[in-house]
């Protein structure tokens, strides 16, 4: 999960964020995230949304060799731990905010979603964030989501239900339980994902969508 608003509590756990992850996904995330990275065309304009410490952000500067990423995360101390992790590499245009750090004119080729969808209320989803994010991806452009799936069985709804009850109180999401977001997906960018694959016994999905022409 990922982070909210500018405001946020991420601030509080940035130190711990990735190190808690790990403990407690092993690699799954990271694995997830990276899938399909390989599908995004070399000197793309790359917007990444909610991008955590950065972990994504040299993954994606490795692998894709971008003309220019847009970073944005609204944890000030997130976005000073990916300046670091790439030593303020000047291809990246570092933004602290959520969807209002998104300017009128930017278009990118490819939108980055690495676990942030969850966070929010499906109305916030379909009404705000998703659409604005729809209309600064050109048109055949791609966008990479990878999230949490509707857990299936006991173990998935105990580790969803503390994962909510920790981010509400430590970071203040809005969200109380896990929105529907591929549904939301299918629907705005009028389509199925072109692929989609599970991690982490399916608790974890990871797609991508090609934005058709209006």
């Amino acid at each position: 999960m990922a982070k909210p608003s500018a405001s946020s509590g991420f601030d509080l756990i940035a130190p711990i964020y990735d190190p808690l992850s790990r403990l407690v996904f092993g690699n799954a995330l990271r694995k997830a995230q990276s899938h399909w990275l390989d599908q995004i065309p070399q000197n793309a304009v790359i917007l990444i949304f909610g991008g955590g410490s950065g972990w994504l952000l040299t993954r994606v500067l490795a692998i894709c060799s971008p003309h220019k990423v847009i970073y944005i995360d609204a944890s000030p101390v997130m976005v000073s731990l990916a300046r670091e992790k790439v030593a303020n590499d000047k291809r990246v245009d570092f933004r602290v905010g959520t969807e209002t750090a998104i300017a009128s004119d930017d278009r990118v080729d490819a939108v980055l979603t690495p676990f942030i969808l969850d966070l929010f209320t499906e109305d916030h989803l379909q009404n705000h964030l998703i659409p604005v994010l729809i209309k600064t991806l050109n048109h055949n452009g791609l966008w990479l989501c990878t999230d949490f799936s509707k857990p299936v069985t006991d173990w998935q709804r105990a580790l969803m239900w503390c994962q909510y009850r920790f981010f509400r109180i430590f970071s203040q999401i809005s969200a109380n339980r896990l929105p529907n977001w591929l549904a939301l997906m299918n629907n705005l960018l009028r389509s199925d994902p072109q692929q989609l694959a599970s991690f982490f016994g399916g608790f974890i999905a990871s797609a991508y969508w090609r934005k058709a022409a209006d």
